[in-house]
């Protein structure tokens, strides 16, 4: 019993191998060495078909399709490989398949399953508009009496960050998709980290944190966007010895620190995504003030690739009323969005080592 490649001749003639009716002497087993085949799709957690006409199925495991002919004992594993073994039979009960097949095709069913878990995947992404509840961050005030124009830095990334949040939900269910707050609270800075940190998480996934907020400046002219990441110079604790069980004490600083080079590179990454993607949203009148880094709280103790994004100046009378407008925040959101987007696709499709 194996599990072969074919080559492209045997591949153009597969369907007809598939259809012919070629007279196979049929291996009659004995009745405990037979398995129902509606039980081994159950045991796969899969589901099959079989036309009795051309006397032909399938057993299809989310992506992974297996298809056979009755009495015929070649298996047709995915696009191009080919498993010799013992065929399934018909009788008077219904179809049934060979433990030994059973257990060959188990084996290619796991060996599909650990190829997928070779790949890097963003696992969970955490959205956190900054500040909230007694916390309102930076204020733009103008004018006076009716013409009293006041807005307030939590409001506009809370705004903001709900948008984004809802569309990552929408294009990855399958993901954890978190926000750290979707009212007028304040979570401590710790508890914003702290719910990124404790996360448990699988081979090869990863986390991505992005905090949302508006600027303030004493230059009333100070205007436009920037997204801001760990100063590279910052050096933190990545791995802690209660977490590193195992590991000699004088590797671990030596640890951290590759660490910390490995997630510096990707949250400029996903800065540089981020930035892009606001870029081709927002007007070409809106200032691009670009990367930046600096130890914010936020970022400097999220333990994965983490990014700060400031979305424009409160203090700046026309860019505060433009943050005041729905769809100019929907603009932002937006640009966020596609940002974080291609940050994802690209990691997740990308060849060589995980992103850690």
């Amino acid at each position: 019993m194996r599990i072969i490649k074919l080559e492209p001749l045997f591949l153009a003639k597969k369907v007809l191998l598939l259809a012919s009716f070629l007279i196979i002497p049929l291996i009659i087993l004995n009745a405990e060495e037979n398995i129902p085949l509606s039980e081994a799709a159950a045991k796969w957690k899969a589901v099959f078909s079989y036309d009795p006409l051309t006397q032909t199925g399938y057993i299809l495991r989310n992506k992974d399709l297996v298809r056979f002919k009755k009495s015929y004992p070649v298996f047709l594993l995915g696009k191009d490989n080919a498993l010799h073994a013992e065929a399934i039979i018909d009788n008077s009960k219904g179809l049934f398949i060979p433990e030994s097949t059973f257990n060959a095709i188990s084996a290619y069913f796991e060996e599909k399953d650990k190829e997928r878990t070779s790949h890097f995947r963003i696992a969970a992404i955490i959205i956190d508009p900054g500040h909230g509840g007694k916390d309102p961050g930076a204020i733009g005030e103008f004018g006076s009496g009716k013409d009293k124009f006041k807005i307030q830095e939590k409001d506009i990334a809370l705004a903001v960050g709900k948008d984004v949040y809802s569309s990552l939900q929408e294009k990855w269910p399958e993901k954890s998709i978190l926000i750290t707050r979707n009212s007028d609270v304040y979570p401590s800075l710790d508890e914003r980290v702290d719910m990124a940190n404790i996360m448990e998480l699988g081979i090869n996934e990863a986390i991505i944190f992005i905090s949302i907020h508006a600027n303030a400046s004493f230059n009333k002219s100070a205007s436009g966007y920037e997204v801001w990441y760990l100063n590279p110079d910052y050096r933190r604790t990545v791995m802690d010895d209660k977490k590193s069980v195992g590991v000699d004490s004088q590797v671990l600083p030596i640890l951290n620190a590759m660490l910390e080079e490995e997630y510096t590179t990707e949250s400029i990454f996903l800065a540089k995504n981020i930035l892009s993607g606001m870029k081709k949203t927002l007007s070409p009148d809106i200032p691009d003030r670009g990367l930046r880094a600096e130890e914010w709280f936020v970022v400097r103790n999220a333990k994965m690739p983490s990014v700060l994004v400031e979305l424009g100046f409160v203090t700046n009378e026309a860019e505060a009323r433009r943050l005041a407008d729905p769809a100019y925040l929907k603009s932002l959101s937006e640009g966020i969005y596609n940002g974080i987007s291609d940050f994802i696709e690209y990691f997740e499709n990308r060849k060589g080592n995980p992103l850690h």
